[in-house]
């Protein structure tokens, strides 16, 4: 949890929201594409792993 004693200072820690484990998906997910056994990271919000995802193009200096 991020920690400040005053509300001008920056904040240390690690950012409070997104984090817990609550807030993750289930462990020992599957890639949805049918064939595949690759098991999914809870950090992994999608239902497809890197391999079966649909292609994101963008260019390489984009901000975004």
């Amino acid at each position: 949890m991020a920690v400040s004693n005053r509300p001008d200072r920056v904040l240390f820690g690690p950012p409070g929201r997104g984090k817990e484990a609550s807030a993750r998906p289930a462990a020992g997910r599957m890639c949805a594409h049918p064939e595949c056994e690759t098991v999914l990271s809870t950090y992994n919000t999608s239902d497809v792993c890197w391999l079966h995802a649909p292609a994101a193009y963008r260019h390489p200096l984009s901000r975004d």
